[in-house]
């Protein structure tokens, strides 16, 4: 995939932007330079909303988006259009994808969007009948999944800072197998042994003839069921408790070491807070939007219903008092009748034509009653304008459900809300601790990490239990019917051969993995540099692991890297997703350089960005990516470069040529 242009208009800080960023194939980077709140962030948002939609659910919504500028001056509509190409069957295609929003005449946001591919239009949009938007819409999305699936966006368009920021203490292995499994596509492999295993039970359940011989073994299917279930809930409280122990550590550190006690804490109880406030302000968003769906669900659900039905009639009814307007419509008014009536019994008169007084009245009349006998007969002459006028109305209501987009907010709602009373008792703590100096939250933070151990603890003792148990299932083998069942006996290999398939292709592309993380790691991790002497990834997905290996022979732990290291950790394993993985995407890094140090930053330029990807695009402020030295590192292999530059009087961010004033050499 290569992204070559972008347009947005009346988007949050740009009014008009038309940006070519097509690169030349041995000059893969595009760098974009602005200061802190010039619109890199809105640029990287306009792209990522133009390939995968704007999340505009209300009128509010929409005006948060809309540029101040075009208020009033132009029409006020939101459009996003991404010009790329990319493969499908070995052959190249061009796109281009157009995505519109504006508020309809009731005030609420609607959508409509348009992909150009070489010629073939494909067209949806919120007034798009059902079943013709989802085709439109599932062949839209599989042209856009074939090039960058939206669940893998995140391994290629990412904030380095927040990469950072998120990769600490032990989360660091798990997001490394995740990024794995998911980009190497390895995950459907595993999902499908599971899903074999189930069904294979089911069938061996179904199967055996004694009943005290199936309830036995439904009794285990059940238990391993169960403590399945108990290990998902124990992961699930220790992903809380690592998320604490991540959160908290900084603070925890500060505390152990008696620095700036206070400060440190009541900064922590103001970001909880404003934590609570966003997620009780998210509710009465809520509140207000279903309130408005359900003044408004005769309009967005039962009329569409009604228009569906009657439809073909009302068209039927329209057509027949059109057709009778046309055939009437050659009649002359009264007024015109009596005035021409007029001037041929004067003339009549004049000329001594008539010997008896010729009645006007008379005369209209029988003119009239001559033009009515030839008007074609309408049938539903009942019908007043008005009437006409209404159904004329109805087939051109266009509404939207927005019950979908609610209950997906409700879900998300109802999570975050479950987290308030324990957010509201760790502000109560932490103003203990302000007080009463009592530490009751390095006590907390300890407790927090004995947690962790025990919960590590149980789950390693309850999946040795599932492991037991699936070795008493798989006894019931032997005692099942011996008729011949060619089916059964394929399902029951099933499992075994998607784990296997799985582990296979994680075989095939290990190797080139842990080869190349070797070589850049030794060349960009400024700690470790020449040191490395091996990587190592484990030939088992169930239990995929990573580990770093220094030449006197010991293990480089993970855990014990800082926050910059971590970071470089993670940009070399996406180098190398990107380049074996089964996806090409263009890279695109907001706030490039994170926590890097000095040297750090100088391996990356010149080893890193230059060879990432064949499209990278880079959002830079002077002080990450500076001009001078480390711009000329890059410069070789920079195809375009750009600068934006915020007006504050305009409200509206503007694009340079060139980077900061500094011009690429030809």
């Amino acid at each position: 995939m290569l992204i070559k242009r972008i347009k947005a208009k009346n988007f949050k800080t740009y009014l008009d932007l038309d940006l070519d960023i097509n690169v030349d194939d041995d000059k893969p980077i595009i760098l974009i330079g602005g200061v802190n709140g010039g619109g890199k962030t809105t640029f990287f948002e306009a792209i990522y909303g133009a390939l995968y939609g704007l999340h505009i659910t209300t009128s509010k919504a929409f005006k948060e988006l809309l540029n101040a500028g075009a208020i009033g001056n132009v029409e006020e509509k939101i459009e996003l259009e991404l010009h790329f190409s990319g493969k499908v069957l070995n052959e190249e295609q061009a796109y281009i994808l157009t995505r519109t929003y504006m508020l309809n005449t009731l005030g609420n946001p609607v959508e409509a969007v348009k992909l150009n591919m070489n010629g073939t239009i494909f067209n949806y949009g919120t007034a798009t009948p059902a079943s013709q938007r989802a085709e439109q819409e599932a062949q839209v999305n599989k042209i856009i999944k074939a090039n960058l699936p939206q669940e893998l966006s995140r391994y290629f368009l990412f904030d380095a800072m927040e990469a950072g920021n998120l990769l600490k203490e032990d989360q660091l292995n798990r997001v490394i197998k995740e990024n794995i499994e998911n980009v190497m596509g390895f995950n459907k492999y595993m999902q499908l042994a599971d899903a074999s295993e189930n069904l294979y039970q089911t069938k061996t359940a179904q199967r055996l003839e004694v009943e005290n011989e199936k309830k036995e073994y439904l009794e285990l299917v059940k238990s391993k069921n169960e403590l399945k279930s108990t290990i998902d809930n124990l992961k699930e409280n220790l992903g809380n408790a690592l998320n604490y122990s991540v959160q908290n550590k900084e603070l925890y550190d500060n505390l152990k070491s008696g620095l700036n006690e206070e400060t440190t804490i009541n900064n922590k109880i103001e970001q909880t807070k404003l934590g609570i406030e966003s997620t009780l302000k998210k509710e009465d968003n809520f509140r207000s939007d279903l309130n408005n769906f359900l003044k408004e669900i005769e309009l967005n659900v039962c009329i569409p219903k009604v228009q569906e039905a009657l439809k073909s009639e009302i068209q039927l009814i329209l057509k027949i008092k059109e057709d009778v307007l046309i055939n009437n419509n050659s009649n002359i008014a009264v007024e015109q009748i009596e005035a021409i009536s007029k001037s041929i019994i004067k003339y009549l008169e004049e000329s001594k034509l008539v010997e008896t007084k010729l009645n006007i009245d008379t005369i209209v009349d029988y003119v009239v009653n001559a033009a009515a006998n030839v008007e074609k007969a309408d049938v539903y002459a009942f019908l007043e304008h008005s009437d006409v006028k209404a159904l004329e109305s109805l087939l051109s209501i266009k509404t939207v459900n927005t019950f979908p987009v609610l209950e997906q907010q409700i879900i998300e709602l109802n999570s975050a809300i479950q987290q308030i009373p324990a957010q509201n008792t760790f502000i109560e703590q932490m103003k203990a601790q302000v007080t009463g100096r009592d530490y009751s939250i390095l006590k907390a933070y300890e407790e927090n990490e004995d947690k962790i151990k025990k919960y590590e603890i149980e789950i390693e003792e309850k999946e040795a239990e599932v492991k037991k148990i699936d070795k008493r299932i798989h006894q019931f083998d032997i005692q099942i019917s011996q008729e011949p069942d060619p089916k059964y006996d394929t399902l029951g290999k099933l499992k075994d051969f998607f784990e296997d398939v799985a582990n296979q292709l994680l075989i095939v592309k290990k190797q080139q993995i842990e080869m190349k993380m070797k070589q850049d790691l030794n060349i960009i991790l400024a700690a470790y540099k020449d040191v490395i002497d091996r990587v190592e990834l484990s030939e088992n997905l169930s239990n995929l692991t990573f580990k770093i290996f220094h030449k006197s022979g010991n293990e480089i732990y993970l855990n014990h890297l800082n926050t910059a290291s971590k970071q470089i950790v993670i940009q070399v394993l996406l180098k190398s997703l990107h380049q074996f993985g089964d996806y090409d995407p263009p890279v695109m890094i907001d706030t490039v350089m994170g926590v890097l140090s000095e040297e750090s930053r100088a391996a990356v330029l010149e080893h890193y960005f230059p060879q990432l990807a064949h499209q990278t695009i880079l959002l830079s402020s002077d002080s990450e990516i500076r001009k001078g030295a480390e711009f000329e590192k890059i410069e070789p292999f920079i195809s375009k470069t750009y600068t934006l530059k915020r007006d504050r009087e305009k409200q509206l961010t503007e694009i340079i040529p060139g980077y900061f004033g500094v011009s690429i050499n030809a």
